[in-house]
């Protein structure tokens, strides 16, 4: 399974469970009363929200390239998740940590019974069935790597999401459910302020992590090293390659690398090369002639890709970085016609 299908999976399911919880929490406190039930609800409500911003972004990413954006709008899911993480720590962070302080200062008995338990244990279900397909999509994505490995080098920001969100939510309702049970038994509501409190700052910690990331992946942050090294070495053993230096690489979306290398060429091989097209009372072994236009088209193409970049600098001075690929696409087709 793809990243972008295990993480449109995980995004649905939480978006579906997470608007029924919403839904029940609020009239659980409208029934109870309870700031902590209160803060659940609102964390249901902006994780909800967050949710869908998150399903927007991965439809969006879809979208093929165009002339304006060739590299297409993967990077669409990043800017979503910002606006999501933003979200979660305004409306999820901000409402819950106010109304628990303003609880604590004001605190006013809250009516419980068996309507909040009921929709803490619901929702604990539901969250857990939403984290079991959360987890899912992560170990379709870990493709045999640890967890740490996947978090550090090639974790999808849309999945993390979810699985961090599903996370907090059960420990949320833990924590709501002691805050609720410890106003109950001793009849002090500060109980449920402090529960309150604590879901806002979980709430903060996690929007401020999920930001972080994105920024990252927004900014563009190069390729795992894993993936680094094997580009390094697949091109380091292409025939007619002497050396690789200059290596530079994007993740443009968690499917998609961009590589940027500067390559030395054997000239031994390119004077074989060279040598083939030699009439046989010409070539030799080794043929002194292919050797010498060996090293001749070698300066050539490199100086010509030297040029051309001092060239468009002297144009472009904003053009930090310039890949240029040599393409004889069509005479090669030409003289395989001709065979």
């Amino acid at each position: 399974m793809s990243h972008d299908a295990s993480s449109h999976r995980a995004v649905v399911a939480a978006l579906v469970a997470n608007s029924g919880i919403a839904v029940a929490k609020f009239v659980a406190f409208a029934l109870s009363g309870s700031g902590a039930m209160l803060s659940e609800g609102v964390h249901s409500l902006a994780d909800t929200g967050n949710q869908f911003l998150l399903f927007v972004g991965l439809r969006r990413s879809r979208r093929p390239g165009d002339p304006q954006h060739p590299y297409g709008y993967g990077a669409e899911r990043y800017v979503f998740g910002i606006l999501s993480a933003a979200g979660i720590f305004f409306v999820g962070c901000g409402v819950t940590v106010y109304h628990g302080i303003r609880s604590f200062l004001h605190p006013h008995a809250p009516e419980f019974g068996w309507v909040t338990v009921a929709v803490l244990a619901v929702s604990f279900v539901l969250e857990s069935i939403s984290m079991v397909t959360a987890v899912a999509a992560v170990r379709a994505q870990m493709k045999g790597r640890s967890f740490g490995a996947w978090l550090r080098d090639g974790s999808d920001p849309t999945t993390l999401a979810i699985l961090l969100e599903d996370g907090c939510a059960l420990l949320g309702l833990l924590l709501a459910g002691a805050a609720i049970a410890a106003a109950w038994a001793t009849g002090e509501p500060r109980w449920d302020a402090l529960g309150s409190t604590l879901v806002g700052a979980l709430l903060g910690i996690m929007a401020i992590y999920l930001a972080g990331q994105n920024r990252t992946l927004l900014l563009g942050r190069a390729v795992p090293p894993a993936f680094e090294a094997r580009f390094r070495r697949i091109a380091a053993e292409t025939p007619g390659v002497e050396d690789v230096h200059a290596v530079m690489s994007r993740q443009v979306t968690p499917e998609r690398f961009k590589f940027k290398a500067e390559i030395t060429l054997d000239l031994a091989w390119l004077a074989d090369r060279l040598a083939e097209a030699l009439p046989p009372e010409v070539a030799s072994e080794p043929s002194p002639l292919a050797s010498a236009l060996a090293d001749r088209a070698a300066l050539a193409v490199s100086d010509l890709v030297d040029d051309l970049e001092a060239r468009v600098r002297a144009a472009i001075p904003e053009a930090a970085w310039i890949d240029v690929e040599v393409d004889h696409t069509a005479l090669r087709r030409e003289r395989a016609g001709r065979r």
